[in-house]
């Protein structure tokens, strides 16, 4: 079998300021102990190391965001990146605290080979926010720690996979700590060095744990535990700092959205409602709602629309944690395709009608709906957006009516199709019999039709 391993070194520092953008040194304190975890480049940059006090830090640097430690929040962020993952694996199973485990081999078919299923992994990582390193190896374990070790291998040849293990050094095993020193101070310092020696004697000498920990690496392959979809989608984002205006949120919504936009697809469903919940300072919180027109599954449809919402949106208070969830689902059905090619998808015409519904408010949006009338002045109507019956009528009518029909002399004009008889009316004492047809004049298609007295009259043009 084949597997892939993605490491997420940083992965508690990178949740912890998941929807702070600003360009400042991060620092992640230990709780309690008031040490640097970790921190990001700009603090590395500075001087500033991973277990240094925070005094120290401090006095390197001229501003920076802080954050403790929250194992729940690292947790959190390890989940979301499983979902954006998911399309990835056949099977994917959490290792925490950092890292995802992916077996590789049943997809490479779907991909058309593993370079391009090592490329498009890269391409969708490099969405998330979050920095990573991965390799590929025989048994879970062998990927595991040469994606630690920075070692990005992209191979399917075991051998080459062992001679990379060969460069490790026992500090790079993940080993106990004890077990770690007791071997260092007997010079024992690579892995080559370690596997050498007799298995009996390390049981014998440092516990069977450590045997079955070497025998896993080159030779055990039970898949371990599968990472499952949950059923349903809601993720937090707490902020750093306090968001005094609304646009200031898209920036950790987008990091939601590619989140759920995984999610949708990966369960083939649609998503018609978001649900948002903004915490404030003050302790109070406010409910906005999202609908889209039959449901999307797309990080920029959603975008979209909320960058809609934002724009006319006035804060109560600022903002200091964001909540999303995913609410009324349906089953995705595939787009049917024009084979012609010139007619706009019914999604894009979903879209707009979304985007005007968030813009204008729903009372001051209407659609046209089909009556049931045949005569074209009253055969349309408009609707409330919302409502469902809402197809235009099938035949060959022109998309522009006049609001009077207008008597004309049918000589200029050629008759290119036609007649359609349209009678009716008698029931609100207001008959109507027509016989319809469409002439061109001018390089421009009309529509005229003639009365039962011989009498021609222009109706509408075909835009």
């Amino acid at each position: 079998m084949l597997w892939l391993y993605l490491h997420f070194p940083r992965l508690a520092l990178e949740a912890g300021f998941l929807g702070d953008q600003r360009p400042l040194p991060q620092l992640l304190l230990q709780p309690g102990q008031h040490t640097v975890l970790q921190c990001n480049d700009y603090a590395r940059d500075a001087g500033v190391r991973e277990g240094m006090n925070k005094k120290t830090a401090f006095c390197l640097l001229a501003d920076c965001a802080l954050a403790e430690y929250d194992p729940h929040s690292e947790q959190q962020a390890l989940q979301q990146l499983a979902l954006q993952c998911y399309r990835h694996a056949a099977q994917i199973s959490l290792q925490p605290p950092s890292g995802l485990l992916l077996e590789a081999g049943s997809m490479l078919g779907v991909f058309g080979g593993l370079q391009p299923y090592w490329e498009s992994t890269r391409t969708h990582l490099q969405y998330s926010g979050f920095t990573w390193s991965m390799s590929c190896g025989a048994t879970p374990a062998m990927a595991r720690l040469l994606a630690q070790a920075g070692i990005e291998l992209c191979t399917q040849n075991r051998t080459i996979m062992l001679q990379a293990l060969d460069t490790l050094t026992v500090e790079q095993l993940d080993l106990d700590k004890t077990i770690q020193t007791k071997l260092m101070a007997m010079g024992i310092q690579t892995y080559p060095q370690l596997k050498a020696l007799p298995r009996q004697e390390l049981g014998f000498r440092f516990g069977a744990a450590l045997v079955t920990q070497l025998d896993r690496l080159e030779q055990d392959n039970q898949p371990p535990e599968q990472f499952v979809l949950p059923p349903r989608f809601q993720q937090t984002i707490h902020l750093n700092y306090e968001a005094e205006h609304a646009r200031g949120l898209l920036f950790p919504l987008k990091r939601m959205l590619l989140t759920l936009e995984s999610y949708l697809q990966s369960r083939q469903l649609l998503c018609e409602k978001l649900l948002i919940k903004l915490e404030h300072r003050d302790g109070r919180a406010s409910l906005m709602t999202v609908p889209s027109v039959q449901g999307s599954d797309r990080q920029s449809d959603w975008l979209a629309l909320l960058d809609t919402y934002l724009e006319q949106m006035t804060l109560i208070d600022p903002v200091t944690a964001v909540t999303l969830r995913a609410k009324d689902f349906r089953t995705r059905q595939h787009d049917s395709h024009d084979f012609l090619g010139d007619r706009f998808p019914q999604a894009d015409a979903n879209r707009m009608l979304s985007l005007l519904l968030a813009r204008l408010g729903e009372p001051n949006v209407r659609k046209l709906s089909v009556q049931h009338d045949p005569r074209p002045e009253v055969a349309t109507g408009l609707i409330d957006a919302q409502q469902s019956r809402h197809t235009l009528n099938p035949k060959h009518w022109p998309s522009m009516l006049w609001p009077q029909p207008k008597p004309i002399d049918i000589r200029p004009y050629r008759i290119l199709s036609g007649p359609e008889r349209i009678d009716g009316g008698w029931w609100d004492a207001a008959p109507t019999r027509r016989d319809y047809y469409v002439a061109e004049r001018a390089q421009a298609s009309f529509w005229v039709f003639r009365r039962d007295d011989g009498q021609w009259f222009l109706h509408g043009e075909f835009l």
